[in-house]
């Protein structure tokens, strides 16, 4: 008896789901996001405040985020939130930056390449591959 009660709920079942129709916008599939193309940075988009968004290379384990600041004036200041030790502990850096056809140039050996999208930024040096996005103070 319980097998015929278990056979009959199975054929019963599909009869107790109502059909769904999806409405035409939700059948769509979506585009994938289009490719960021990146161009060799100018100094004009290295202004305001970004923030990392993908860290890759060796630092990609040591770093959970970093924040850059390019004021108008050539001066900047960073911070990068460190994973290691007891607790994370976040490390700062200001100076002043220069972009030319070198590169970036942070002051004190460090330098590397920038390159930019519509409101973001890539910075790269030595295996390390920063992209950051531009964000609004508060």
């Amino acid at each position: 008896m319980q097998r015929f009660l278990f056979f009959a709920f199975l054929l019963a079942a599909p009869g107790c789901i109502t059909p769904n129709v999806l409405d035409t916008k939700a059948r769509v599939v979506e585009q994938a996001p289009a490719a960021i193309v990146w161009e060799a940075a100018r100094p004009e988009n290295l202004r305001g405040l970004f923030e990392s968004t993908a860290i890759e290379g060796e630092a990609a384990a040591s770093y959970w985020k970093i924040y850059y600041h390019f004021a108008d004036d050539g001066t900047y200041t960073g911070a990068a939130l460190v994973i290691g030790g007891e607790q994370p502990q976040f490390q700062t850096l200001a100076g002043i930056w220069k972009l030319d056809d070198q590169g970036l140039d942070l002051g004190n050996g460090q330098s590397g390449r920038a390159f930019a999208a519509p409101g973001m930024l890539k910075l790269e040096s030595e295996g390390v591959t920063v992209i950051l996005k531009i964000v609004a103070a508060q």
